[in-house]
């Protein structure tokens, strides 16, 4: 119910996914990176109208403006293009540790 919305929310929720700068960040050859869908694009354009975005959240909403720009996201599974286990391994460790950006 809409009433219970400010009840349900989690303020210190944290953001484990991959954003497009995590792509320079790990090095990620340029194939790995995969174009945008209409239905990629339309879902980003819809949580950067959401209004707690606009308001407390400005580095998320700044990746994911970036990621409208240029028009390209990647997957989880590309950081395998390193090693098997870069994503358990580096990526979601050095993420919990300290580049994790709250939403």
């Amino acid at each position: 119910m809409a009433f219970d919305a400010k009840l349900l929310g989690v303020p210190e929720i944290l953001w484990l996914g991959a954003f497009l700068l995590d792509s320079e960040k790990y090095c990620l050859p340029r194939q790995c990176l995969l174009p945008l869908t209409a239905e990629d694009k339309r879902k980003t354009e819809a949580m950067l109208r959401r209004c707690y975005l606009q308001r407390e959240v400005p580095k998320w909403r700044l990746e994911l403006q970036l990621m409208l720009e240029r028009g390209l996201k990647f997957e989880l599974e590309a950081l395998s293009v390193h090693e098997l286990n870069f994503l358990s391994a580096v990526y979601i460790p050095s993420k919990i540790q300290g580049g994790v950006l709250c939403i």
